[in-house]
């Protein structure tokens, strides 16, 4: 296998000849990056054995490759299990279906040691936040316990539907499609959006909870995810699809329960890409270090 790691974390120029090209695909929305056997050699007590990266919606894999080249650099003797999630999944697809999708995920968990590992999850906005409750509530149904995870970090996440904003995110990722293109598909997204809006707003709570409250109050759930599983976020004002303020809720609520929580609030980024904040790639990898120190610490 040719080297997959960066000379230096948010290196741009691959170094493999396609992004992910490294992962094994186990289902349509879960593959696994396993290490070189020279890689493990290399293990320390101290790094995670196995990263959870769940990515954002409609992520691009040269965008998600970014974190995982970089991951592969910090921590390069650990698996990296990645899942992903589309508009269809997150807006359509029930939090059964969601459990379905992620069972590969949870089976690469549980082919480890439970006694050795170390288990770090990155989730990324409220796809990959929905994507993680996913993981854990399928976990938990299979094993009777919480996602044993050291510790937790939520990346630009999570929020409340707005129809601003998440007319923002929706539109991100089709930015520079063709007009004949991008008219219907945001034609499309409007109405999405505004039924969700009415949904949220107007509806009884059981009709919307699986599309908004239960990944919000699942990721602050004992059941799902454990008390000594350390907490990090980072955020930033300048966030288009998410309202900072929501995170700074969802982060007390936290603290409140017992979860150990530290924050960043990054300047100058946009939304899933803070590595470009004023603090740039070392600001925000140290961050991540962070919170896995955090989770260790525990």
């Amino acid at each position: 296998m040719p080297s997959i790691r960066p000379t230096k974390p948010g290196d741009t120029k691959p170094l493999i000849s396609k992004p992910l090209s490294a992962f094994t695909r186990l289902a349509p929305k879960v593959s696994l990056y396993t290490p070189a056997q020279s890689s493990t050699k290399i293990n320390s007590s101290h790094h995670p054995t196995t990263i959870l990266l769940c990515s954002w919606m409609n992520a691009a894999p040269k965008h998600i490759d970014y974190y995982c080249r970089t991951y592969m650099s910090l921590y390069p003797s650990a698996r990296i299990i990645l899942v992903t999630m589309n508009t269809k999944e997150f807006l359509f697809h029930s939090e059964a279906r969601r459990r379905a999708d992620v069972k590969e995920a949870v089976d690469a968990i549980l082919a480890t040691d439970s006694a050795t590992e170390r288990l770090f999850v990155h989730a990324f906005s409220n796809g990959g936040t929905k994507r993680m409750y996913a993981v854990a509530g399928a976990y938990q149904a299979l094993t009777g316990q919480a996602l044993p995870a050291k510790a937790f970090l939520l990346d630009s996440a999570p929020g409340i539907p707005q129809f601003r904003r998440d007319m923002h995110a929706l539109a991100v990722p089709v930015v520079k499609w063709p007009l004949y293109l991008w008219l219907p598909y945001m034609a499309v997204s409007l109405a999405i959006v505004s039924v969700v809006f009415v949904t949220v707003n107007w509806l009884p709570e059981f009709v919307w909870r699986d599309l908004v409250w239960s990944p919000t109050y699942g990721t602050n759930d004992p059941t799902f995810v454990p008390l000594d599983c350390a907490r990090g976020y980072i955020y930033s004002r300048e966030d288009l699809a998410m309202d900072w303020k929501d995170i700074e809720k969802h982060a007390a609520v936290a603290e409140k329960k017992g979860y150990t929580v530290v924050k960043k609030l990054v300047q100058g980024a946009e939304h899933v890409q803070l590595f470009k904040g004023t603090d740039g790639e070392t600001g925000y990898w140290n961050f991540v270090e962070r919170v896995w120190g955090a989770g260790i610490a525990r």
